[in-house]
Parts: C-alpha cells; structure tokens; sequence
C-alpha cells in the first residue's frame, strides 16, 4: 500500500496514461473495422444490430475516458 503521493502512485499513473495513449491510437483501427461491418458492402447487420454496431467506436472512446477519470479520481483520494 503506498502513500499518498508516493512514487509507486506516479508511476500507477503514468501507466494509465500511456495505456489511454495506446488505446487512443487504436481508434482509427476500431473505426474502420465497425466500417468494414456496418457498411453496405453485403452486410448482414440489420436494424438494431447495425445501429449498436456504428456506437462501437464512441464506446471504445467513452471507456477510454472513464479508465482515465477513475483513476485520477482513485490517486487523488490515495490510492488503492
């Protein structure tokens, strides 16, 4: 357990930014495959099924920022 402030809680995020930066580049990839899938290229996707599938990419980004914010959020009231 570290205190608060503590190397160990730098370090916990710097991880957690460089995890977001990755995640962040990833985004284009998960983009044009939900593309590949939902597009009209004989897709078998219909209805409810496609629409969910297009939100893919705005849950991929949404997830990213929560990982983000729950762990500034974690740091600041010291650590786990």
């Amino acid at each position: 357990m570290g205190s608060k402030g503590g190397k160990k809680d730098m370090g916990s995020l710097f991880m957690t930014f460089l995890l977001m930066v990755i995640a962040l580049a990833l985004t284009p990839t998960i983009n044009s495959s939900v593309t590949d899938v939902t597009g009209t290229g004989g897709s078998n996707l219909t209805g409810a099924a496609k629409t969910l599938a297009t939100l893919i990419p705005l849950f991929w980004v949404v997830i990213i920022i929560a990982i983000g914010v729950a762990a500034i959020y974690v740091q600041m009231k010291g650590g786990w």
